[in-house]
């Protein structure tokens, strides 16, 4: 669930009306405020769950599979005496990274956000939304727990109520997340301020961010662990 932080600023044109004519911002009467974007819990990746691919019993292949010094051109069929692997219950390919065998996968964790819920600052403005927003940062903390994973890349989406993963209709790339041990920040993807603008602009209405983390697990023992990842920021804006 990839340097300086750029902020970014989300405008909208909100088409309120107030009872007895008065425009939405008459009646607002504007207003700044802060607050940190409400993630409730950390972003979990976990070998134990059951959405980590397991490897084939036999393991992955230690075989190169691209380049002069290639054993298998088809990682599914490993050279005697080792065994076949049915690549539909085991997706393997050959990494292009160094050309050997690997078993690759996207592992996603979602998180619930509800601004109009979880913000205090919001709760008494159930009609209200809001004009002007700007991420100010977004920072990222990665706590490795019981052992190192072998974590790729790490993606953060944002994507409508329900979604569970990058990959469904509606989710849009915010940012790359960098995996590097301890704190950092992230620089937002240029399609943020498009893809956040419509589930900030009505602050009642929930929706996720997904953090999808590509693996590549090699030869050798299986990977078993925990790994946590929190996403936060910090939000001005005004009514």
């Amino acid at each position: 669930m990839r340097g300086p932080v750029g902020p970014f600023s989300i405008a909208w044109l909100v088409a309120a009306g107030a009872a007895g004519g008065c425009s939405f911002f008459d009646e607002a009467g504007g207003g700044d405020l802060s607050f940190d974007l409400p993630v409730a819990r950390e972003f979990k990746i976990d070998s134990a769950d059951s959405r980590w691919w397991p490897c084939p019993s036999q393991g992955v292949p230690d075989a190169a599979c691209s380049g002069p010094a290639a054993l298998v051109s088809d990682c599914c069929q490993p050279p005697a005496p080792m065994t076949a692997i049915d690549c539909q219950e085991y997706p393997l390919s050959c990494d292009p990274a160094d050309g050997y065998c690997a078993l690759a996968f996207d592992y996603d964790d979602a998180v619930e956000i509800d601004l109009g819920r979880d913000v205090s600052a919001l709760k008494d403005r159930p009609r209200r939304v809001l004009a002007q927003a700007t991420l100010a940062t977004i920072d990222t903390t990665v706590n490795p727990m019981v052992g190192r994973l072998p974590l790729r890349t790490a993606s953060l989406y944002v994507a409508p109520q329900g979604t569970t993963s990058a990959r469904e209709a509606g989710a849009t790339l915010l940012a790359d997340v960098p995996l590097g041990k301890g704190s950092g920040h992230v620089d937002l993807a240029a399609q943020a301020q498009m893809g956040f603008s419509p589930f900030l602009t009505d602050f009642n209405t929930p929706f996720v961010l997904i953090l999808t983390t590509h693996v590549v697990v090699k030869s050798g023992a299986a990977p078993s662990g925990v790994e946590t990842i929190k996403v936060g920021g910090h939000v001005n804006a005004s009514f």
